[in-house]
């Protein structure tokens, strides 16, 4: 079972994952769908490592 400071730095690391996968296209909006569909297939590929 992981410990409290290991979730904790899971869950930072994958907002900087995000975040890198956003700014590749800094000039880029995104609408609410389109961040939906990035944050599911990011999830999507976790699950399947």
């Amino acid at each position: 079972m992981s410990t409290e400071k290991e979730i904790i730095m899971f869950q930072k690391s994958t907002v900087y994952d995000l975040l890198q996968l956003i700014k590749r296209e800094p000039n880029k909006t995104y609408t609410t769908e389109e961040l939906e569909e990035l944050l599911t297939a990011y999830v999507k590929g976790l699950e399947q490592s």
